[in-house]
């Protein structure tokens, strides 16, 4: 039996014995190739060279930061990533892809200037990518580099000179570029607006000019077609057509001559130009949507736009409409021949206008006219081609202020869609464009010698053509337009105003009201000041001087303090008696240096209280409370809505136009000191300010279209 059992177990042991040996090999293969896919996977990844590495990280610190929307408005992050760009440059001479790190480094400098408005920054940039095109003239970004350092030259360092000579430059050494067309774009409109031209400040550059390229540097240098022709693009990077000049020239001044000749208007060709142009620069960087994605795309869009437009919080902020412009405009380039690509860029142009009514600004109103005119002129048999037109001549009418154009938008439009569904909108606005001039127009052909005029003559199409002169002559008597501004900086010299917590009124009003002056200019404002320096003036003064210079608005700033040092708070006045204790303290404050009786006082106000200025000045300081709040929450900073209030500031006094008082803030409030003694802070200020001002002259523009609507066609002028 002991035999037995162990030749029984002697059987159990022996298959184990004889199944490992089979199973060692796979066991070993396996083994060798976990250890091969591991050695070969680290070698791949360390054989990226640290530089590579630092620039990817770099790259990708950018993206983070522009979906930051906290820190993206900051300096030092855009600081730090431009340097370290320029370390990553400086520190490995050997590597390949040095231009695109400098280009990098000179595109987040780019950045921090469209955010900082300062010309220093703005130099800074220009210095960086002229030093791209310098040392490494045989690279592919180089013609970008000479392109992007013109067109900040131009539009915010105001040298038009230096940039023509990096442009010249730019089409001796890379005459077969991919930036030439857009070169010579910008070229032709620094010349054709050299006479006369003032050249925008920040802002409206920032508008006007687009938003920075898009980052399509390619990220290898020693490529074989590089090397062969530097100046001829890569297969990467697709050339882009041209985009509208950053600065543009002025319209035209109608003359006071008593010919009959009708002024010359703009060639089609020059149309065609001008909106191609915009077309182009609105799709400067961006890439088309995949053709498989369009339909999707484009059905979200619209649904997108529908929310937005419901939306009575976000349809204000610009963001939203940007990317919904940029998602039309790529479903557009995604297939031009597409039945829906007319459509995508009329909803883009859409956006771009909805953006224009968020900012009030001329430049964003522009670029949505040149995108209506663009969709005319690119797909002219499509059903919306006569929509575009008659879009474009609204925008021309009104918060654009050229009826002449508008004028001929509308001929353009009757003459190309005689049968077009548009014609009877169009018709209308012919008509309230018209209608404030026909009394002019009737008591001049009363008068003696004048001729009488055809109906389809020249000279009745003359007259036509010089009726928006009459409109917008009418309308600046009757209090209807705002052309000119006149910004008070509170106090000054003598007089310094409140100081507490490190914060002198004088000082700080001053600053804001140079500020805002710079704001309207560039918005095509006459802008005048009652002190650019630290100079002493009275309170009658002051509206003595408003009054001289014609101006249509009166905009006084100042700080305000109170005993209490927990009161804080951003409020706005306009002149009537005060309704509440503190509106009538905050008055006694600022009148403390007023040099008229009571007496007098009592007259004015008399004949202020039976003035229409006082609903006027209500209106203008609503729009100013809103959006200057409205900027201010916007950078992230937190402030008391003390809404509009009236009282009596002598300073207000004898003003013959709408007028209000700003009070900043309280600088008797330690936070509030703290803000308005940041210049972060003061420009925000300065841009809500020139927000509400242009907010409350589209208004003005909206009503006179209305009231135009509602003169007799017949009315005679009173």
């Amino acid at each position: 039996m002991a035999r037995k059992a162990k030749n029984i177990r002697r059987t159990q042991q022996t298959p184990h014995k004889a199944v490992l040996p089979r199973l060692l090999p796979p066991l070993v293969f396996l083994l060798a190739l976990c250890l091969l896919v591991v050695c070969f996977y680290d070698s791949g990844y360390t054989s990226l060279p640290p530089t590579a590495k630092r620039y990817d990280t770099a790259k990708a610190d950018i993206q983070a930061l522009l979906q930051d929307s906290r820190r993206v408005n900051l300096r030092e992050p855009w600081e730090k990533l431009a340097a370290e760009f320029q370390d990553i440059y400086k520190t490995d001479p050997d590597w390949p892809n040095r231009p695109a790190a400098l280009f990098r480094a000179a595109e987040c400098l780019e950045d921090l200037a469209r955010r900082s408005f300062a010309r220093s920054d703005a130099k800074k940039a220009v210095a960086v990518y002229t030093a791209v095109a310098d040392r490494h003239a045989d690279s592919r970004l180089a013609d970008d580099a000479l392109f992007r350092a013109a067109r900040l030259s131009a539009a915010w360092l105001k040298d038009d000179a230096g940039a023509l000579g990096l442009l010249a430059r730019l089409k001796s050494q890379y005459p077969r570029g991919d930036m030439l067309p857009q070169a010579l774009a910008l070229e032709k409109a620094l010349q054709a607006s050299a006479d006369g031209r003032t050249a925008p400040e920040a802002r409206q550059v920032a508008a006007a000019d687009g938003k920075p390229a898009a980052r399509d540097v390619a990220d290898t240098e020693d490529t074989a077609a590089a090397a062969a022709n530097p100046a001829a693009p890569a297969p990467d990077k697709a050339p882009k057509p041209a985009p509208t000049p950053a600065v543009q020239a002025p319209a035209a001044l109608p003359v006071k001559d008593a010919s009959p000749a009708a002024p010359q208007q703009p060639t089609a060709a020059a149309h065609r130009d001008k909106s191609a142009a915009a077309l182009a620069q609105a799709t400067a960087g961006l890439k088309p949507w995949p053709a498989k994605e369009l339909l999707a795309r484009y059905t979200a869009g619209k649904a997108s736009m529908a929310r937005l437009r419901a939306d009575k919080t976000r349809s204000c902020w610009r963001q939203p409409w940007e990317e919904l412009r940029d998602d039309f405009l790529r479903v557009y380039l995604g297939r031009k021949t597409w039945a829906a690509a007319p459509g995508a860029l009329f909803r883009a142009a859409q956006s771009q206008e909805a953006l224009a009514g968020c900012s009030h600004l001329n430049a964003e109103y522009r670029q949505a006219r040149d995108l209506y005119l663009a969709l005319a002129e690119e797909f002219p048999r499509s059903a919306l081609a006569d929509d575009a037109l008659l879009h474009a001549a609204a925008l021309s009418s009104g918060p654009l202020n050229d009826p002449a154009a508008a004028l001929a938008l509308l001929d353009r439009l009757d003459t190309a869609y005689p049968k077009g569904d548009m014609r009877p909108q169009a018709a209308e606005l012919r008509a309230r464009l018209a209608a404030p001039s026909l009394g002019t127009a009737q008591a001049a052909s009363d008068g003696p010698g004048a001729a009488q005029t055809a109906p389809g003559s020249a000279g009745a199409a003359a007259a036509r053509t010089a009726q928006p002169r009459h409109v917008s002559d009418m309308a600046r008597q009757l209090g209807l337009t705002v052309r000119r501004v006149f910004i008070d900086a509170g106090h000054g010299g003598r007089d310094p105003g409140t100081s507490h917590n490190g914060v002198l009124e004088r000082v700080i009003t001053l600053d804001v009201a140079r500020t805002l002056g710079r704001l309207l200019a560039a918005n095509g404002l006459d802008v005048v000041y009652s002190r650019t320096e630290d100079t002493t003036l009275g309170l009658r003064q002051r509206t003595d001087l408003a009054n001289a210079a014609g101006a249509d608005l009166f905009v006084s700033i100042h700080v305000n303090a109170n005993n209490d040092a927990r009161v804080c708070g951003f409020e706005t006045y306009y002149l009537d008696l005060a309704a509440d204790p503190e509106a009538a303290r905050v008055a006694a404050l600022e009148n403390a240096h007023s040099d008229r009786s009571l007496g007098e006082m009592q007259n004015v106000l008399a004949d202020v209280m039976l003035n229409a200025r006082v609903q006027e000045s209500r209106a203008l300081a609503r729009q100013v409370q809103r959006l200057a709040l409205f900027r201010l929450q916007r950078r992230a900073f937190s402030v008391r809505n003390n809404g509009v209030k009236s009282a009596p500031f002598h300073v207000l006094l004898g003003a013959q136009m709408p007028a209000v008082l700003v009070e900043l803030g309280y600088c008797t409030h330690a936070d509030e000191a703290r803000n308005l003694k940041n210049p972060r802070y003061r420009l925000a200020l300065a841009e809500g300010l020139a927000e509400g001002i242009l907010a409350y002259r589209d208004q003005l523009l909206q009503r006179r279209t209305a009231q135009n609507s509602l003169t007799p066609q017949g009315a005679g002028a009173m």
